[in-house]
């Protein structure tokens, strides 16, 4: 019996599972993030270490019967960082044959298209938005960080909102409940005390992401600004696709998915704008994808080790999955 490995590594988490060639999960573990361009390289060795032991622990020896490794790494886009992890994976899996080493956008893809092309839009603590055509041809839009882009992501849809309530709180801006539900979450009256504990987070950026679902819990509530940045970050993400989708698709092409990948479209809002910001394009269509993408990175493995993607492994790798989320 052979299996493969497939890697997630991203700013809020880190996820690996084996399968077997059947597409059945046989382990599946977590930790901390693995961002190249965030955490060192020792903790990112260390990190990798602990997970592969628990993969050890879970797998019953199915880690020595590994032939092909998949991992999707973000900030290995830069040539010195997908070295760095390439390396990595070869002195902790020796005697995996195949091993590839990609940026994390390629699993989030993967785990909609089952490994065809398409475009893939992640909006998550940050966002960036990736294409790659059935020629083979590849664009990537935005994931430019925090400080100088990741419109449309939770860090920036957070930020926004706390800017919002501050002003709110100041006098100076109009009138908003989420001021109401940031002191609630944080169990404060005090934005002082709120804005300082961000600070003295450890994690500032995925800190701030925190509070993108409080803006959601406004909107629901009906709330004008809520609903206001909500259209704003669905805007950002809209001409992030449609700037990859002219660089990739002509218009002869009819048919091409969109997989809305990441945190902030576990809410229905901010798809519900997102279609109807592209609703001219009827080329265009927009799914969530069946798989988490440690999921697609095991398609990414699959791929790597020749094995043909079956119905048959199709319908097991979603049922493993799905199992994986009910016992969650």
């Amino acid at each position: 019996m052979s299996y493969c490995l497939g890697i997630d590594g991203g700013g809020s988490k880190t996820t690996m599972a084996i399968s077997d060639n059947s597409g059945n999960i046989v382990a599946h573990v977590q930790g901390g993030p693995s961002n190249l361009q965030s955490i060192s390289l020792a903790e990112v060795k260390d990190r990798f270490e602990q997970l592969i032991q628990k993969l050890e622990m879970q797998g019953g020896g199915s880690v020595g019967q590994i032939t092909s490794a998949f991992a999707g790494i973000s900030g290995t886009g830069f040539e010195k960082n997908r070295s760095w992890m390439e390396n990595l994976l070869n002195e902790l899996l020796p005697h995996v044959e195949k091993k590839q080493v990609l940026p994390d956008m390629i699993n989030a893809l993967y785990s909609g298209t089952f490994g065809e092309s398409g475009i893939v839009q992640i909006a998550g603590t940050g966002s960036v938005t990736y294409g790659i055509n059935p020629d083979g041809k590849e664009v990537r839009v935005g994931g430019w960080g925090h400080l100088f882009g990741d419109e449309g992501s939770g860090a920036i849809l957070g930020m926004k909102a706390l800017q919002a309530s501050l002003r709110y709180f100041d006098g100076r801006g109009e009138p908003t409940i989420l001021l109401e539900i940031l002191q609630e979450y944080y169990k404060t009256d005090d934005p002082q005390e709120i804005i300082t504990r961000i600070y003295q987070s450890n994690q500032l950026k995925q800190e701030v992401a925190k509070v993108a679902p409080i803006v959601f819990q406004a909107a629901e509530k009906e709330d004008p600004l809520a609903k206001q940045l909500i259209y704003e970050a669905a805007s950002e993400l809209a001409l992030s696709i449609e700037t990859v989708v002219s660089q990739l698709y002509s218009s002869e092409d009819n048919s091409i998915l969109v997989i809305l990948s990441g945190g902030l479209f576990q809410t229905e809002l901010i798809q519900i704008y997102l279609k109807e910001m592209l609703a001219a394009n009827s080329s265009l269509h927009l799914i969530k994808p069946s798989l988490p993408p440690v999921g697609g990175a095991i398609i990414g493995a699959q791929i790597l080790a020749g094995k043909e993607l079956t119905e048959e492994f199709r319908q097991h790798i979603q049922h493993s999955f799905a199992q994986l989320k009910e016992k969650s």
